[in-house]
């Protein structure tokens, strides 16, 4: 069944009082036993255990007990029982060695058991879904060794010397570990995120319409990809002095496009989201002044699955609508599943939409501040959930059918990674996205998106050369300098890497300046799979089909792109790409004599595949032409060819956008968020505000 809300009502209701209160209430009977024991008064170990029965019942009504009250209610059992059942004087004369030893037990118990005991009292103050927040487990995990360290101390003062349980010692210590956890809850979660990212804590400050020199410019921008061309067409428009080099002839990476005969093909790219009225890709071009209402052709999709044909509607009513009439016994909790994606998705572009883009943690917390990044969980509970979760962990919550959850896992925005790989994160931005507002192709072919990024680049004033190879980043104590192409010089202030991240740290990168831990972190990154592609030139009239359709079992993909313009194919023909994942090792490098003849056969496979989803191929191809790994690596210089860069899934880490040198960052699919062209765009918006310093929007 899908949780009902209803059914489990948040512990941070306003009716309740704070975590900390709720914290300092647990120890209410600790300091009514240490008070009447100070005073020789046993009378204290029952009122200390009515206290806290009282406190347990609460929370067994709620169907919940936190460690620390079941400990005290435990242990003023055992005392009450020595107490006033075997006459000892035991829990009286020593209650100080006792409880605090006690309270020590407790404290690294719960550290052992993953569950400090602090953070049963902030749940209070959290929702349910950021429990699992691995910052939240460890703010808690110190606030509770502090918590140690203050037993630990108390009990050894207390068992050593004649200092009574009520002295200002006691009392300081205990007072000063309740203060502490108070702050480091509110302002520890943002600190901890801050210190994972202390390498990378630099800013070179540019002043745009300075003096240059002929060959000096304010940034560089190695590789006029997606995420290269958005960041310089940023700064330019800024009247930052800009230079993008790009070693191909044509500007776009994998945002390419191929024409033969007449048929133009996509070389790459097969859908883009973010195009939407707050989507990020929208955002970027209207800031620049580039109109978008006529750059993209939304898709029509469909799946094909066990013989079954799903095309999927638009929206979330159409999505609901198309898969309940497939599965109409998980109608209800499709409904519930979309409605959580939704939450989520729109509530990721809702906090951070005064900056233009979705941000990483630890630049929420530097904009925003410690005590208002700690506050998003409580505002934005389903995006916390889902960012603490895999996809699959998010179906499973919903779904019970295993053909429904293969549908909703086949997704191409995945970027290659199994449900249960792909972090919740990247399936709000690669699967929901597209689900709910759309996935849409350049209008014309890809590179035309490229195109209108190049042309604002030039048109304020920024410089861009194509066939133009970096041959170094040149760097000075770690801090960047400029670049080198061949004998020709060009500083600049900031250089910002639009290639892969291995490449840039293994290749254009002095290793000494680089060092050593971060050359071993870039090296024990795995690439992502990479593709086979066929173009296609048909000759026959394929608008009858959708335009993206996706064989789940088949594991292809095939874009008709002429039906999303119809100048891509000569009139009553067809341009059609067909993408396969493939690994690249599973395919033989050019210089092996069965290169050519595995290539045929490859291409000869996938249009047979094909060919059953749409009869109209066979025997009508009159261009073809195919694409293995070692292309795609020599077209775009993408390590092994990886259609996504390094891996995207939940094991692989990602380098921070900037790298350990000054003045030196990385945008695309290297970094935050991940592979994509609407990732793309993130990332360069996310680099271009922090080279020019951070603005509202």
């Amino acid at each position: 069944m899908a949780p009902d809300p209803a059914s489990n009502p948040e512990p941070q209701s306003t009716r309740r009082p704070p975590g900390i209160v709720i914290l300092a209430l647990s120890f209410l009977p600790w300091a009514v036993y240490w008070w009447t024991a100070s005073q020789a008064n046993p009378a204290g170990v029952l009122i200390a255990l009515g206290i806290s029965c009282a406190l347990l019942a609460e929370q067994v009504l709620a169907r919940s007990a936190r460690i620390l009250d079941i400990a005290s209610l435990t242990y003023f059992i055992v005392a009450a029982v020595g107490t006033y059942g075997s006459d000892t004087g035991m829990f009286v004369d020593t209650a100080g060695p006792l409880s605090f030893a006690t309270l020590l037990v407790v404290a690294l118990t719960s550290l052992i058991v993953r569950r400090p005991f602090t953070s049963e009292a902030a749940k209070y103050d959290y929702p349910r879904q950021y429990w699992r927040n691995p910052t939240f487990l460890a703010t808690h995990s110190i606030t509770t060794i502090v918590w140690s360290g203050v037993f630990f101390i108390c009990a050894v003062i207390v068992a050593f010397s004649e200092t009574p349980l009520t002295s200002p010692l006691i009392i300081a210590l205990m007072t000063a570990a309740l203060i502490f956890t108070a702050f480091f809850q509110t302002r520890g979660q943002g600190y901890l995120i801050q210190q994972r990212f202390k390498p990378y804590e630099w800013h070179v400050r540019v002043v745009p319409g300075g003096d240059r020199q002929q060959n000096e410019f304010d940034i560089a921008v190695v590789g006029a990809g997606i995420g290269g061309l958005g960041t310089a067409a940023l700064l330019a428009k800024e009247g930052y002095k800009v230079l993008v080099m790009e070693q191909q002839p044509e500007v776009g990476g994998f945002c390419g496009s191929l024409m033969r005969d007449d048929f133009v093909f996509s070389s790459g790219v097969l859908s883009i989201g973010g195009v939407w009225d707050n989507g990020p890709v929208v955002k970027m071009l209207d800031s620049l002044g580039v109109q978008s209402a006529n750059l993209f052709s939304r898709h029509s999709s469909r799946l094909m699955y066990k013989g079954q044909r799903i095309d999927m509607g638009n929206g979330a009513n159409g999505v609901v609508n198309s898969l309940s009439d497939i599965f109409p016994e998980e109608s209800a909790r499709i409904g519930a599943f979309v409605q959580d994606a939704s939450e989520a998705f729109y509530q990721l572009h809702e906090y951070t939409r005064v900056f233009g883009s979705p941000l990483p943690d630890h630049l929420v917390v530097q904009l925003m501040g410690e005590r208002a990044a700690a506050q998003l969980p409580r505002s934005y509970p389903a995006l916390y959930d889902w960012m603490n979760k895999s996809y699959a962990d998010k179906l499973g919550e919903y779904l019970t059918n295993t053909n429904l959850k293969v549908l909703l896992s086949s997704a191409p925005g995945q970027n290659g990674t199994t449900a249960e790989d792909t972090p919740g994160l990247r399936a709000l931005i690669g699967v929901i996205g597209p689900m709910l507002e759309g996935s849409y192709y350049p209008a014309g072919s890809p590179r035309n998106l490229a195109a209108a990024l190049a042309d604002s680049v030039r048109q304020h004033g920024g410089t861009i050369m194509t066939a133009y190879r970096t041959d170094r980043i040149l760097t000075d104590r770690r801090q960047v300098r400029g670049v080198r192409s061949g004998d020709e010089i060009f500083q600049a202030h900031v250089v910002v890497a639009n290639v892969n991240a291995r490449a840039c740290a293994l290749q254009l990168l002095e290793a000494n300046e680089v060092g050593g831990p971060y050359i071993d972190f870039i090296k024990s990154l795995g690439m992502s799979r990479s593709a086979f592609v066929v173009y296609a030139g048909v000759d026959s009239d394929l608008s009858r089909y959708p335009s993206l359709i996706t064989d789940i079992e088949g594991d292809y993909t095939i874009l008709i792109n002429s039906n999303l313009d119809p100048r891509l194919a000569p009139r009553g023909r067809a341009s059609i790409t067909m993408v396969a994942p493939i690994g690249y090792r599973e395919f033989p490098s050019r210089e092996e004599r069965e290169y050519e003849d595995r290539k045929r056969q490859f291409a000869a496979l996938l249009i047979r595949k094909a060919t059953e989803v749409i009869p109209e191929l066979d025997g009508r191809i009159a261009v073809l032409e195919a694409a293995t790994p070692r292309t795609l690596e020599s077209r775009t210089s993408m390590p092994e060819g990886a259609m996504y860069g390094f891996d995207q899934s939940s094991r692989g880490r990602r380098p921070h956008f900037r790298a350990p040198i000054t003045g030196l960052y990385f945008v695309g699919s290297s970094t935050y968020p991940g592979a994509g062209i609407e990732s793309a765009i993130v990332s360069a918006t996310i680099c271009a505000n922090d080279i020019r310093g951070w603005k509202r929007v």
